[in-house]
């Protein structure tokens, strides 16, 4: 196996523990095991299973990146791009749950510099949704709101979707988006129920 490739099998078994188990959870010698080499064999191609978690974070993160930004980054109806991107993000979740969910909660078992630099690409990508939504205040298709708790908001419901999202159910992420949208857009009080 190249070099190249024996990394990569190493990143995916760690993805793969570090989401079932945690990464404190993990060993050097699962992950060894799960490549099929001996433990002391995974430091001729790491310095440290802390690489392996940081690489896990950085590649989901630009697959988030890489499908969102585009998005965001467009002109066009900010309600269409919100629902774009929301599907985009469901759809990176969908394709790998596993990096998903490390990418989610194992970044804060990094070392200070390496959380940090998590941290700057997490306001990066939230930064991407906050355009979209900005956008929609100043466009008049949104009305004025703290755009700080739509970002969670969008951000919690297509996160959590790793828990429950499941290829090749009814639901498609482009259906998964447009039901988050459909509510998120329009509230859920039916209009003679105000108060």
């Amino acid at each position: 196996m190249a070099r190249s490739r024996r990394r990569e099998a190493m990143l995916e078994a760690a993805i793969a523990l570090f989401s079932e188990k945690g990464y404190h959870a993990t060993t050097v010698r699962e992950i060894a095991q799960a490549v099929g080499i001996l433990p002391g064999s995974l430091y001729a191609h790491m310095a440290s299973k802390e690489d392996l978690l940081y690489e896990a974070v950085e590649q989901a993160w630009e697959r988030f990146r890489e499908a969102v930004a585009p998005i965001a980054e467009s002109p066009g109806h900010a309600g269409e791009r919100l629902r774009r991107a929301m599907a985009a993000h469901i759809r990176v979740v969908a394709e790998s749950p596993a990096a998903a969910t490390v990418f989610l909660h194992e970044w804060r078992a990094l070392s200070p510099d390496r959380r940090a630099m998590a941290v700057a690409h997490r306001q990066a990508y939230e930064d991407l949704l906050a355009r979209i939504i900005r956008d929609g205040v100043e466009s008049g298709l949104f009305r004025p709101v703290d755009e700080r708790f739509v970002r969670l908001l969008v951000l919690s419901a297509v996160n959590w979707t790793y828990q429950w999202y499941r290829p090749g159910g009814p639901l498609s992420p482009e259906q998964v988006a447009d039901q988050f949208y459909e509510i998120i857009s329009r509230g859920i009080l039916a209009l003679s129920g105000e108060s």
